[in-house]
């Protein structure tokens, strides 16, 4: 008998299944539409879905979803600096890099293309870095239409005393704010000047600029800078468009003047996770933890204990670590050289190694290459014209040493540029790690099941080759960099020329931001075997339950299959069983498919028990030692046959040549 109207249907429904359902409406002939008692997503949701659709008078059930009116990204962002201009202050080049790649720039990412299925939406991209101008127009806060979330301010004082204390007795040098840890992540600028040069302590030795290493420097406004290309608010007349538009910001400040400490830093990143000790520190926990933590910084040296420790404990929980090569032209950088990091190379528009990306060294391979800008083509009739013409624009501050108006500037290519002439270029691989952080937000959000490797697995996969240059290179092709260094410690062994980049220098190609997506949306397998070492005759329980479909899909098929061929008990379920076949180690594999179509595999062994318990302990072969040892010589004697034979039929026999089968 049909069931007539929605109530009905849906109250026979929640009684077979025991999902408890409200009534909604009839949206066409025993189309319904019902809502559950609370608000679920991920895999909550799912495992209810797949309760429903255990009714068989239910055709099938699906989550309602929202859609989107597509006037943008199918059309171009009207941010005015996404595209190629010029005003009365200077000329730029647009960004260039997050278009789809072509002739002119094959390493541009093609994010315009990967907007069309995600943003980075609602998930947190932390800056670790300078501190943000919190004021920026193309940043703003959150709440008030903004991207920038509550962050913090991780630079201790000089003199080591408690991080949190604040008096008019300590100077603050690095801090250059007046105070140690703080909440507010705000960028007070980190020039140099000739007093902090001239200070008998040599305290910021090192830390000038110029030729001579030994000049003041302005404000760099860096942390501003690499917000802006990680996610600057898009399509909203201002400025630039952010390579995840949808994602938030999360600033949290670690370097000061010239420089920041390890110890400092790596509290910044714990607590950007979410996973700072209150008891330790009596700072709350973040309440908007970090999806992706961008590391635009680094140091000449080996990964530190204290560094990995803190990726390692930040990767396990979830979060992804992406962090810039650096820009001497040698071995990678501190902490990007730290395992489970994605390390991110600098590649000119054209995919070659730009001259100062560092590469990866004898000790840490870096991960994927990105744009980095470069000021390599000079239009020489009108050298005052586009000197980068492929510069990385992005946000940015017009001050030369605390911020000022117009604190809104970009990197222009000036005329007669007066203000803080680092605008007109933004450069360095601290440009390219967050245009990556922005692309991980969007896989994420297509799909966040994945976990920290994976996701690397997944950019790795994705990235395109690097492309072959027509001419030789200055630098030739790029080489792996050694770790020596001279009687200062410095290395020695730098590749600052362009090269040509290959997959054990420069990553495992350039960015490819739609590929990646495409990537994080392919189904996700998880095989578990018990037990994982069999005996002859023992049922083996093949568990593929845990795998997962990406965001808006679940899986629709599962199929098993064993190599070599055994039979499997519910080869098309997510759980199937199988008697272990043989005293060699069998293959187990899975393919599944989502509602969309798309499948994945992967595969495990379940080993032999039989051949690792020849020992009892006792220095005296088992019982079932011997029947090893008597089957293997059996197995040896039938080998040496079926070989003769073969021999003389003129073709070998799979297996002849190597132990038994």
């Amino acid at each position: 008998m049909q069931i007539v109207g929605t109530p009905a249907r849906t109250l026979q429904l929640s009684q077979a299944t025991g999902v408890p359902l409200r009534p909604v409406r009839e949206l066409h002939d025993r189309l319904d539409l019902v809502r559950i008692d609370r608000p679920l997503r991920g895999g909550a949701m799912r495992e209810v879905i797949a309760k429903l659709r255990t009714d068989p008078a239910v055709k099938y059930v699906e989550a309602d979803q929202r859609r989107y009116a597509l006037a943008f990204p199918d059309n171009l962002p009207n941010d005015p600096r996404f595209v190629a201009g010029s005003d009365v202050i200077g000329d730029w080049a647009g960004q260039w890099y997050l278009r789809d790649p072509s002739a002119t720039t094959p390493a541009a990412i093609g994010a315009t293309t990967a907007w069309k299925t995600a943003s980075g939406k609602n998930y947190v991209i932390a800056i670790i870095d300078t501190g943000v101008d919190l004021t920026h127009p193309d940043l703003g806060t959150y709440g008030q239409g903004g991207k920038l979330l509550p962050g913090r301010d991780f630079i201790c004082n000089d003199q080591g005393v408690n991080c949190e204390d604040v008096s008019a007795a300590y100077t603050y040098m690095v801090a250059n704010d007046g105070d140690g840890w703080d909440t507010d992540p705000t960028d007070p600028g980190d020039w140099i000047s000739a007093t902090d040069l001239a200070r008998s302590d040599d305290f910021f030795a090192g830390c000038g600029g110029g030729t001579s290493g030994n000049e003041p420097v302005n404000s760099t406004w860096h942390g501003t800078r690499v917000a802006g290309i990680a996610g600057a608010l898009t399509n909203n007349g201002v400025g630039i468009a952010g390579t995840a538009y949808g994602a938030y910001l999360l600033p949290v400040r670690v370097i000061g003047k010239c420089s920041g400490y390890v110890s400092d830093i790596v509290a910044g990143m714990y607590w950007a996770a979410g996973l700072n000790s209150t008891a330790i520190t009596d700072i709350p926990v973040n309440p908007y933890p970090a999806q992706v933590l961008n590391m635009s910084l680094g140091g000449r040296s080996p990964c530190s204990q204290t560094e990995q420790d803190a990726v390692n404990a930040i990767t396990q929980d979830g979060h992804v670590v992406v962090v810039a090569a650096g820009n001497d032209g040698g071995p990678v950088d501190a902490p990007a050289n730290c395992v489970g990091t994605l390390s991110v190379a600098g590649i000119r528009q054209v995919g070659t190694k730009v001259g100062y990306s560092n590469v990866s060294s004898t000790a840490a391979s870096i991960t994927v290459a990105a744009p980095a800008g470069n000021c390599v083509t000079v239009n020489t009739s009108y050298p005052w014209i586009n000197p980068c013409q492929y510069s990385i624009e992005t946000t940015s501050n017009d001050g030369l040493t605390v911020p000022s108006n117009p604190f809104y500037t970009y990197s222009i290519f000036a005329r007669t540029y007066t203000g803080n002439v680092l605008n007109e270029g933004s450069v360095g691989t601290s440009y390219a790690a967050p245009l990556v952080s922005g692309v991980v937000a969007m896989m994420v959000e297509a799909n966040p099941n994945l976990n920290a490797a994976q996701i690397i697995a997944r950019i790795q996969a994705s990235a395109t080759p690097f492309p072959a240059p027509a001419a030789p290179l200055p630098g030739g092709v790029c080489h792996v960099a050694s770790l020596n260094a001279d009687s200062n410690g410095n290395y020695t062994d730098v590749q600052s020329q362009e090269c040509q980049c290959t997959t054990t220098t420069c990553g495992a190609g350039m960015l490819n931001a739609t590929a990646a997506l495409a990537n994080a949306l392919s189904p996700q397998v998880s095989i578990v075997t018990t037990p994982a070492t069999a005996s002859i005759g023992q049922t083996v329980t093949l568990d593929g339950s845990g795998s997962s479909a990406a965001t808006g899909a679940y899986l629709t098929a599962y199929q098993w299959q064993v190599d070599p061929g055994t039979a499997i008990e519910n080869s098309t379920s997510p759980i199937a069983t199988l008697k272990f076949p043989a005293l060699r180690p069998i293959t187990v594999s899975l393919t599944v498919t989502d509602s969309l179509g798309r499948q994945a595999s992967a595969s495990q062994v379940v080993h032999s028990k039989t051949f690792t318990e020849v020992n009892n302990g006792g220095g005296r072969m088992a019982p079932v030692g011997l029947l090893i040892l008597a089957l293997a010589a059996l197995f040896e004697f039938l080998r040496r046959r079926a070989f003769s034979a073969a021999m003389l039929r003129g073709r070998p026999v799979r297996g002849a040549a190597t132990g038994p089968p």
